[in-house]
Formats: C-alpha cells, sequence, structure tokens
C-alpha cells in the first residue's frame, strides 16, 4: 500500500479527513445489490443506463486528487458479471480481484489506508454471490440479514458526526432559487455565479439546503443542452456536499418547444407529464429522494432534513399535481407527523399573492385543490412556487389556526441572477427572507459583479413548529 506523503497517524489526525472533501455518490443495483461509487454526479446519474438505479445517497466523503496521507482507492470491474470493487492500491483485495478476472480501470478515488483515531471510519466490503457492496458499520446488521458476508475493510473515510453532538443552534439558512430558464446559455455566467456564491457563503449564513421551484431550462432540443449546462452547473452544489432538490415546471416538461411556446398539435394535458429527459438528468438519487410517486421519476418526491433542533421535510410535487399525487402527499405528510414539511410546487401562488384556482388550462388540479387538502395537517409550515409574476411573500391560516408561510420567486431577470433566502430561528418562530443577486449583465464587461438586494424582504413572525 503506498501512502501519499505518509505521516505518523498522531500526526495527520486532525488533517486527513479535511483532506476528503468530496460527497461521493453510491448507487446500487437493484437485482444484485451490487454498489457503483463515485464523486462525480454525473457518472452516478449515467450509471443509470447500466442498472444501478438504487441511490443510496453520499454516505461518505473522498478526496479526487492525491493528498497527503490519502491513498488511492482503485476501481476494479468485471464485465462478465457486471460488477464493480473498490480496493486500495496494492494491497491484498486488489491483487486478488485481479486474479479473479476484474480489470483495474485507475484511481476511483482517494480516501484513508488507515484508521486515524477521532477522524476515520471504516468502509466495510461485502459478497453475496459474487457481487461487492460497500458501506460503513451501522449498515452492517442489515446487510448481513440479507446474506451479505463481510469480507474486510476496504478502506477509511472522515466520521460522519462528532461523537458527542453540540446543542443545536436554532438557526440556519436555506436557499430557493426562482425560473432560471433564461440563465441556460452555456456562456451565461449568471447560475454558475449564484451556486459558486452560494457555496462560498454556506458557513457563513449556515446554509443547509438549496431548492428550485421549477423552470430550471426554458425548453428541449435532441441534443438537451439546456439540461446538460444546468446539470453542469448544479454539480458544483454536489461536489460541496450542498443538498439541491428541485421540481419540474412547465418548460421543464415536454410540453414546450422550442421557442418557449407550447408544442404545436400536442396534447398538453398529456406532454406536462412527460419528463423523460428532465428524470435522465435529474433522477431521484441525484436530489437524495428517500421516497417518490412514481419509480424512477423525481416529479413527486421527499427528503427529510434536521436543522434547527427539528426535523425538516421537503416535498417536491408536480405542476398542476394529479389526484392520485395528492393523495400520496397526503399520506407522505400524515406518516412525518415530527416533521415539519416545505412545499415546492412550480405554480401555487399567484402574481398577487392569492393561491391560484387555476390549472393553467391543461393541469389535473388547481393550487387551492393542494391547499385544501394540506391545510388540516399541524405539520405543514411552508410553500415555496414560481411560473407567474416577480416575488411575494404571505402567508395563510390553517385549519388548526397555525400559520402557513408562503412564497413566490419567480423574477424572470433578464440580467441578474437573483436568488431567495430564507432563515429560519426556530427558538424566536421567525422565518426572514430577502432576494439578492450577485451579477448584473447590463453593466460592461468585467464590471458585472454587482450586488442587489431586491425590495421583497419580509420578516413573519408567530410561526409554530412540530418536535
Amino acid at each position: 500500500m503506498t501512502v501519499v506523503g505518509a505521516s505518523p497517524p498522531t500526526a495527520v489526525a486532525d488533517t486527513v479527513c479535511d483532506r476528503m472533501d468530496r460527497a461521493t455518490w453510491h448507487v446500487a443495483r437493484p437485482d444484485t445489490g451490487a454498489s457503483l461509487l463515485t464523486p462525480w454526479a454525473d457518472e452516478a446519474t449515467k450509471a443509470a443506463a447500466y442498472g444501478f438505479t438504487d441511490p443510496q445517497g453520499t454516505p461518505f466523503r473522498s478526496s479526487v486528487t492525491p493528498r497527503v496521507g490519502l491513498v488511492a482507492v482503485d476501481r476494479m470491474f468485471s464485465s462478465r458479471i457486471n460488477d464493480f470493487q473498490w480496493v486500495v492500491d496494492g494491497s491484498t483485495a486488489q491483487r486478488e480481484a485481479l486474479a479473479a478476472g476484474y480489470a483495474d480501470q485507475g484511481p476511483g478515488f482517494y480516501a484513508s489506508g488507515l484508521r486515524v483515531p477521532g477522524c476515520t471510519r471504516a468502509i466495510a466490503s461485502f459478497v453475496r454471490q459474487g457481487r461487492h457492496r460497500y458501506a460503513p458499520a451501522a449498515e452492517a446488521p442489515a446487510l448481513l440479514a440479507a446474506g451479505w458476508v463481510r469480507v474486510r475493510t476496504a478502506f477509511h473515510t472522515p466520521l460522519i458526526e462528532p461523537s458527542t453532538a453540540p446543542p443545536a443552534d436554532p438557526v440556519f439558512t436555506f436557499a430557493v432559487m426562482p425560473d432560471t430558464q433564461n440563465e441556460v446559455n452555456s456562456t451565461d455566467i449568471r447560475f454558475p455565479k449564484r451556486v459558486d456564491w452560494l457555496v462560498t457563503n454556506r458557513a457563513l449564513l449556515d446554509l443547509r439546503w438549496v431548492l428550485h421551484s421549477g423552470d430550471l431550462q426554458n425548453w428541449d432540443t435532441p441534443a438537451h443542452e439546456q439540461f446538460a449546462n444546468m446539470s453542469r452547473w448544479i454539480e458544483t452544489l454536489e461536489a460541496n456536499g450542498l443538498p439541491f432538490l428541485a421540481v419540474p415546471g412547465n418548460h421543464d416538461t415536454a410540453a414546450v418547444c422550442p421557442g418557449g411556446s407550447a408544442c404545436p398539435n400536442a396534447n398538453t394535458n398529456v406532454t406536462v407529464r412527460d419528463t423523460r429527459t428532465w428524470n435522465a438528468y435529474y433522477p431521484p438519487y441525484r436530489f437524495g429522494l428517500q421516497g417518490v410517486y412514481e419509480t424512477g421519476k423525481s416529479d413527486n418526491g421527499w427528503r427529510t432534513f434536521s436543522a434547527g433542533g427539528v426535523g425538516w421535510l421537503v416535498l417536491d410535487l408536480e405542476l398542476w399535481p394529479r389526484t392520485g399525487v395528492i393523495d400520496w402527499a397526503k399520506n407522505v405528510v400524515a406518516t412525518h407527523p415530527h416533521h415539519n414539511v416545505i412545499v415546492v410546487t412550480h405554480s401555487f401562488l399567484t402574481s398577487k399573492g392569492a393561491i391560484s384556482a387555476s390549472n393553467g388550462g391543461y393541469g389535473a388540479t388547481a393550487p387551492t385543490t393542494l391547499w385544501a387538502a394540506l391545510d388540516d395537517f399541524p405539520n405543514v409550515v411552508m410553500f415555496f412556487s414560481g411560473h407567474v409574476g416577480q416575488a411575494f411573500n404571505t402567508s395563510a391560516t390553517a385549519v388548526d389556526g397555525h400559520k402557513v408561510a408562503m412564497f413566490l420567486q419567480t423574477m424572470h431577470a433578464p440580467y441578474t441572477n437573483p436568488v431567495r433566502l430564507v432563515t429560519v430561528d426556530t427558538k424566536a418562530r421567525t422565518i426572514h427572507t430577502w432576494v439578492r443577486s450577485n451579477v448584473d449583465r447590463s453593466y460592461p464587461v468585467g464590471q458585472q459583479d454587482v450586488t442587489r438586494v431586491y425590495p421583497y424582504t419580509a420578516t413573519i413572525s408567530l410561526m409554530r413548529w412540530v418536535r
């Protein structure tokens, strides 16, 4: 085993884990349970074409470059049984894999080859019917019960949490992107500049996750250029371990053709549900969804978080959802009574801040129907939408009397890159929000880094959280 610039464990305990700073994706094959590990979100997405369609999230961090104290973890592949192994370069495991006919595809990532007390945890390899699976010790009981056999410790990665958790800070922030359909050209700097700013200011804001209320793209083409551009820019969030979740807007579906209008001679009631390109670029595991309405589709899904000392559930819903989706959403909310639910759907508020009574002429239901289905749940606390108007902050009262905050952010900005920031204080029971941008393309080249705060700042008080 060759360690890059090896030092005694006592000298690297405080730094080795800092060098593993790349969120690493785990995707499995549902038929065999075999693992695919990659620090590249795009590769995790494309792996679906080879049967790796079961998302396991980003269970550990690694490095994509050689660093002091880390070792190369090579990716070995058997084309005969479509199975991968991840082995430390020069190890016994590597020699055994080569002898079994696995081809060495070079370093997949870099991790620690040694246990560093107080810093790392072991990732073990498991085998079942010749296929390999990789998991930390916490997942071992379930794997062993499912017939997997532990082979060895494969490598070491940073601990997920400190051994003693500090008291929860009641204040945190998340971001919501508006309709970005006008930022899709490969030469447009606005979306990547927005993403870079969020990553740079993550610690300052205590930014926990990033949402998008739909219309990432403007329209699709046979080459899917707009999807490819957005997908590439979103990788910056993923590479920095910042969770990103989005819902499809009408412009993200087959209902809209080049030019931005409804496709001619097409039934938009049907084509608005055609999200094949969307799901090719944004499958459920890319958003870390823990549950979906339709297998393999991220149009409707949910994911939980913990922040501010309470639990949160982001519920992503399709545009003007079908009644079956609404029934499913009610069940998700009902079965998570201790999570505060944030609903994200492309169309909900009108430009004047009212709950819309229109299904756009080609949706299944109107937002008023969705609200009527969810307003009697005590744990629904926020709605976010886009589609029309500019921006709006308001609230409504649920059946039991608690306040539900509602936000519109559409913008359709021709020159700037606005993003809504939402700061929650669970102790003070407030939501403070503002919209800002950090680019203005109307200025000359070289002078476009201009910060602007829009007149949509508001604080909503007397919120109530479930615990």
